[in-house]
């Protein structure tokens, strides 16, 4: 009882902190806000996460942690031809930002004021770009790979196309989540394979 009751208060601040970073900005949201916001002390905020940046670490890790990740990767180990890697990977990058957009503003927002935050931010960059590399190879191993495009060249086409920074534009100048899913799917397809 006293650990769910826990894990809930957890979830709570959590969600919280991501929702007024997202809409106030990581600079201009206190701890007190916080606390005030999920129904807790200051103390409990700090007890249970320490300072501001904390925040942003777990709220990092919730996202990183999120079992379609390890799922999908699964999926492309045994994934025989490479359309069906693209269709999994575009559909779980999809997937993952639309479901965890907040963190990943909040997170780009407080790597911008504070360098504990900006190396947090490379760190989950350089997670994202080992993924990748195992999907490039999955690609290479099923000889999908289009004439002349490597595998390292295969790991930055999908830097390019899907990571959430595209994700966030295409969404900024107006396309929907499905539209921009079937183009930078068509996208991928035509700039990797055969």
């Amino acid at each position: 009882m006293r650990e769910s009751a826990a894990a809930a208060t957890r979830a709570a601040i959590l969600d919280t902190a991501e929702v007024l970073f997202a809409e106030h900005g990581y600079p201009h949201v206190t701890i007190k806000r916080i606390a005030d916001q999920a129904g807790v002390a200051p103390g409990t905020v700090y007890a249970t996460f320490g300072a501001k940046p904390a925040l942003v670490t777990a709220l990092t890790a919730r996202a990183a942690g999120d079992p379609g990740i390890g799922e999908v990767l699964a999926a492309v180990e045994s994934a025989t031809s490479g359309q069906e890697v693209v269709r999994l990977v575009v559909r779980q990058t999809c997937d993952l930002v639309r479901h965890h957009h907040r963190t990943m503003t909040v997170l780009a927002d407080a790597a911008a004021v504070d360098q504990d935050i900006a190396d947090l931010l490379r760190e989950t960059e350089d997670l994202q770009r080992a993924r990748f590399t195992e999907v490039a190879a999955q690609l290479e191993h099923l000889g999908a790979l289009r004439p002349g495009v490597t595998p390292r060249d295969a790991v930055r086409i999908l830097e390019y196309f899907v990571t959430p920074p595209s994700w966030h534009r295409m969404l900024h100048i107006g396309w929907d989540w499905e539209s921009a899913h079937m183009f930078l799917r068509e996208a991928v397809c035509a700039a990797l394979l055969r």
